[in-house]
C-alpha cells in the first residue's frame, strides 16, 4: 500500500513516553453505521481517509446484502402476479414505489432469491466508500445512475483495496447490468439483465469518474482484479494473460452469429445457434462462465498498470512466475501482484515449484517483483508444510525502506500456523517476530514508511472458534503490540484487525461492538417491549496515535470474558471480511 516520508519522524517512541491514565490509541468510528449494517477498512492514505468495504447480514442466513435502502427496479416486478398479490399487504401502494416496512422486506427477500437469474434486478453483495473522520463518500466502480431519482442501483459487487495521497482509490468490480427488452416469438415482451463483464479492477478519481483497468486479454470481458497502488499512480494486481483453448472465443462466435439454423422441423419456427434469446443475454452467459472458474479458461499474471495524473491509462506490464513453464506445458498457472512502493517494487504470490523425492508440485509462494526478475522470499520451506499447504507464503506490503510484510505457513506442534514475517530486501534476510503465543496463527496486513507493522493473529489456544486481534509491530524497536493493548481499558470496541497504517500511524481497523440492529431501511429494530435490539456488529474504525500514551492496566478476566462473548458470536463475519480484503481470493484460484 502507499506510504510517503512526510512524517518518518513521528515513531512509537511518541506513543510510550509516560503520561498518566491516558491509552496509546483513541478509537474513532467512521461514519458508515448509516450505510449498511456491516463494514470492513482496506487501507488509508496520509490524509486520513480509509478505504471501505460495507456488507452486511441479510434476512437469509446464507444471502449477504449490502447497503441500507436499496432502490427497487418496478419495472422488473409484475405486480399483478399471484406471488405480488398474496404476498404484499398494499399492492397498489407499492406499484407506485411507495413501500411500507413490511412490503420493503418482501420485495427485497423476492429479489435476492433470483440472484443470477437474467429475469431479475440484480443487488450488490459489497459496495465501497471512502470514509474520513467527518464524510463519506460512495466509490461506484462500474455501476451507474440508473433510477428515476437519478440514484446508483446498487447493483454490482465493488471491493476497494488501497488509496494513494492524490484519493486515487483502487480496486475491483462487477460490469453494469443494463435491461435489455426482447419478445419471443410466441409475442411474450420480457426484459432480460446482462452484463458485458465480470469482474474488472478500477482506479476511481475521486467519486463519479472511473477508469477500467482491463486484462491484456479480454475475451468475455476477461478478468482483472487490483490490489495497490503507489504515489506514482502506478496500480498493481493481476488478469487473464493467455487463453487456455479457444472454447469461450467459439461460444461468443456462436452467441453474435445471426445466421439462421434450419432444424429440419417444418412445424418449429428456427433461430440462430443462441436460440430465442437476444444476444446480450447469450453473451452475459459466456461472461458468468468465465467469471465462476477463471483459472479452468486462463492464465492469470501479476500485472502493473500505469497512469498519468488525470487517471490515462498508459501501459500495461505483465509480471512472470518463479519458474518458466516448459513450451508444452498446458496446465494454468498464476501470479498476483498484491502491493507496490514508490519505488516501484511489487509484491505478492506465485506458484513455484516444489520438489521432494524426485516428485515436483505446484506451490504458492510470496515474491518480489523487481523490474523483470520474481524472487521467493521463503525457497527452502519445511517439507511438513510443503507436503499439506497449496499456500507457502504471501507477501502482503513493501514500505519505501524495501521491508516487505506478509506470513508464512510454519509447521506448529504438528499443526499448520501462519506466522508473519519481515523481509528486509537490502539484506535478504527475513525474521519472524514473537507474536501472541507459540501456536497463534498471525498475517501482517501493512507495513508504513516508519516500519510499523500491522496485521492480526489469533488470542485463543482452544483448536477450534479462535478470536483474532490486531497488532502493532514496531520493527526497529522489536516490540510487539496487541491490540487491547493499545485501546482505552473501558472502550466498547474490541479490534480483531489492524488492516491498514500510514506515516502519521493512524490505523485502520476492524472491530467489535454491540450496538443497535437496523433492518433494511436503517431503521432501528424495536422489541416488543419498546427496547433496541442489540446485537454484535462489525465496524471500521480509525485508530488515532495519543501523544504520551502508555498501556494502561486493565482487568484482564472480565476483559477475557467480554472479549470471548463477542468474538465467538461474529466469527461468520469476520470471515467474511477476511475473503472481501483478497486474503483467500489466491487461494480460491488454484
Amino acid at each position: 500500500m502507499t506510504k510517503t516520508r512526510l512524517y518518518a519522524a513521528l515513531s512509537l517512541a511518541l506513543l510510550v513516553a509516560p503520561v498518566s491514565q491516558a491509552a496509546k490509541y483513541r478509537v474513532v468510528e467512521l461514519p458508515v453505521a448509516d450505510k449498511g449494517q456491516s463494514s470492513f477498512p482496506s487501507a488509508i492514505n496520509e490524509d486520513g481517509n480509509i478505504t471501505v468495504i460495507v456488507g452486511a447480514p441479510s434476512t437469509s442466513t446464507t444471502r449477504l446484502s449490502t447497503a441500507y435502502n436499496i432502490p427497487i427496479d418496478l419495472d422488473l416486478l409484475d405486480f399483478e402476479s399471484e406471488t405480488l398479490i398474496n404476498g404484499l399487504t398494499d399492492v397498489e401502494s407499492a406499484s407506485n414505489g411507495d413501500f411500507n416496512s413490511t412490503d420493503y422486506e418482501f420485495l427485497l427477500a423476492l429479489i435476492r432469491a433470483s440472484d443470477g437469474a437474467q429475469s431479475a434486478q440484480q443487488i450488490a453483495n459489497t459496495i465501497g466508500f471512502l470514509a474520513s473522520e467527518n464524510e463519506t463518500n460512495y466509490i461506484p466502480g462500474f455501476d451507474q445512475r440508473s433510477t428515476p431519482n437519478n440514484e446508483f442501483s446498487i447493483s454490482t459487487n465493488i471491493i476497494l483495496r488501497d488509496v494513494n495521497g492524490s484519493d486515487f482509490t483502487v480496486g475491483s468490480g462487477e460490469g453494469f447490468y443494463n435491461k435489455v427488452d426482447y419478445t419471443f416469438e410466441s409475442g411474450e415482451d420480457v426484459t432480460f439483465v446482462v452484463h458485458e463483464f465480470g469482474t474488472r479492477g478500477f482506479v476511481s478519481l475521486g467519486g463519479d469518474t472511473v477508469v477500467g483497468l482491463p486484462a491484456p486479454e479480454t475475451m468475455a470481458g476477461g478478468f482483472s482484479d487490483a490490489f495497490g497502488i503507489n504515489e506514482s499512480n502506478q496500480v498493481v494486481g493481476y488478469g487473464t494473460t493467455l487463453f487456455l483453448s479457444d472454447t469461450l472465443e467459439t461460444a461468443i462466435t456462436n452467441c453474435e452469429d445471426e445466421e439462421i439454423i434450419d432444424d429440419g422441423d417444418s412445424g418449429t419456427v428456427d433461430f440462430p445457434l443462441r436460440g430465442d434469446i437476444p444476444v446480450e443475454s447469450c453473451i452475459s452467459s459466456v461472461v458468468s462462465t468465465l467469471t465462476n472458474a477463471v483459472t479452468t479458461y486462463a492464465q492469470l499474471r501479476g500485472l502493473i498498470w500505469q497512469l498519468d495524473g488525470q487517471g490515462n491509462l498508459l501501459d500495461t506490464k505483465v509480471l512472470g512466475l518463479l519458474f518458466e513453464p516448459e513450451a508444452d506445458d498446458t496446465a494454468n498457472y498464476s501470479s498476483q501482484a498484491l502491493a507496490i512502493n514508490d519505488n516501484g517494487i511489487a509484491v505478492g504470490i506465485s506458484n513455484g515449484q516444489y520438489t521432494e523425492n524426485d516428485v515436483t508440485v505446484t506451490r504458492n509462494f510470496g515474491v518480489i517483483f523487481d523490474e523483470d526478475e520474481v524472487i521467493s522470499l521463503t525457497p527452502d520451506p519445511d517439507s511438513a508444510v510443503a507436503r499439506s499447504s497449496n499456500t507457502i507464503s504471501s507477501a502482503a506490503d513493501i514500505n519505501n525502506n524495501n521491508l516487505v510484510v506478509g506470513y508464512q505457513v510454519k509447521a506448529v506442534n504438528g499443526s499448520n500456523r501462519t506466522k508473519f514475517f519481515v523481509y528486509d530486501m537490502n539484506l535478504s534476510e527475513i525474521t519472524f517476530p514473537d507474536d501472541f503465543f507459540l501456536g497463534s496463527s498471525s498475517v501482517a496486513l501493512d507495513i508504513n514508511n516508519n516500519d510499523l507493522v500491522v496485521g492480526y493473529g489469533e488470542v485463543d489456544a482452544s483448536l477450534t472458534g479462535r478470536r483474532t486481534e490486531g497488532f502493532l509491530y514496531d520493527h526497529e524497536a522489536e516490540q510487539f503490540y496487541g491490540a487491547r493493548d493499545l485501546i482505552s481499558c473501558d472502550s466498547p470496541y474490541t479490534i480483531v484487525q489492524a488492516n491498514s497504517i500510514n506515516d502519521k500511524n493512524e490505523i485502520a481497523a476492524t472491530a467489535l461492538y454491540k450496538g443497535p440492529q437496523r433492518d433494511s431501511r436503517g431503521e432501528v429494530i424495536i422489541d416488543s417491549t419498546g427496547n433496541e435490539t442489540i446485537v454484535d456488529l462489525v465496524v471500521a474504525v480509525k485508530l488515532e496515535p495519543i501523544t504520551g500514551g502508555e498501556v494502561e492496566n486493565c482487568d484482564a478476566p472480565a476483559d477475557e470474558i467480554n472479549r470471548a462473548r463477542q468474538g465467538a458470536s461474529v466469527s461468520w463475519m469476520l470471515a467474511f471480511g477476511f475473503v472481501l480484503l483478497g486474503w483467500r481470493r489466491f487461494k480460491s484460484l488454484f
